[in-house]
């Protein structure tokens, strides 16, 4: 299960850099469009990239809450090894938090849930 955890942190990391890119340049784009030089002129596609930078911002605001989940789930796995009355089994919450990213290298399809 470790392999998997750290797999699921890299990636999570991965993916925030590269949201992280794109709504650099959604705002740079957004900026540009905003130019008085370009007032009145026709610019296919003008108006999406505020819509792309409304999706980056809820994706690294959905990469955040992947990293609390996961930081609940290693504070309930210490709790669970404290006390043995409580049987914990973590492995099919993890499975879920990875199968966004199944796609990518690395992934073993015993994760697969």
């Amino acid at each position: 299960m470790d392999d998997l955890v750290t797999w699921l942190r890299q990636q999570i990391d991965a993916t925030e850099a590269d949201t992280r890119e794109l709504l650099y340049w959604a705002q740079q784009t957004t900026l540009t469009l905003r130019d008085p030089k370009l007032l009145g002129k026709h610019i296919p596609g003008w108006h999406d990239w505020p819509k792309v930078e409304k999706l980056c911002q809820e994706r690294l605001a959905e990469l955040d809450a992947k990293r609390r989940v996961l930081a609940w789930l290693e504070e309930a796995r210490g709790w669970a090894q404290d006390n043995s009355q409580w049987a914990y089994d973590d492995t099919d919450a993890y499975k879920a938090l990875a199968l966004p990213h199944a796609d990518r290298p690395g992934y073993r399809e015993e994760w697969r849930p």
